[in-house]
């Protein structure tokens, strides 16, 4: 009779656990995505390339799962990435994403304008599929050097 409960009990909880937890999951929001690049320019604005070795890191500051910062150079070089170090140094210009927009390009022109939202799709990290992204870039200057700093967050299976 225990035994009956208290199976009974723990597919009651995992059912509750899969239901409520993916409910429970919060999504990054807009304002989480500005204040991570808002901090991650303060912080180049403070120390210059030193702060890309920060943001760099994989699980530091400013790599918080789904919700982390990039960098770019004005010729859309990757210069900091804690998701995916390895891309560190290669240049993305005029790579398009699989529908063919130059994301990357928009990032970096929006952002040498001062900042602004782009639109893309991409695959995320750890799923399979083709997600819409929204990425938001902002220009950070350290004595006449530009660094264009970069978050986003996912919106849709696609």
């Amino acid at each position: 009779m225990k035994r009956k409960l208290f199976g009974k009990v723990s597919l009651l909880l995992a059912a509750l656990l899969l239901m409520f937890g993916i409910s429970f999951c919060e999504d990054i929001t807009k304002a989480q995505v500005l204040d991570i690049v808002d901090d991650a320019v303060t912080l180049i604005e403070q120390t210059g390339d030193a702060a890309l070795s920060v943001i760099g890191t994989t699980n530091g500051k400013f790599h918080k799962g789904e919700l982390y910062v990039f960098c770019y150079d004005t010729d859309v070089v990757i210069t900091a990435h804690p998701e995916k170090p390895f891309l560190v140094g290669k240049s993305y210009k005029g790579k398009p994403d699989v529908k063919g927009k130059n994301f990357r390009d928009e990032i970096v022109q929006k952002a040498l304008d001062g900042s602004g939202w782009v639109t893309y799709y991409y695959q995320k990290p750890g799923e399979t599929g083709i997600f819409l992204k929204t990425a938001y870039g902002r220009l950070a200057t350290k004595n006449g050097k530009k660094y264009i700093v970069v978050s986003g967050m996912y919106a849709d299976k696609q």
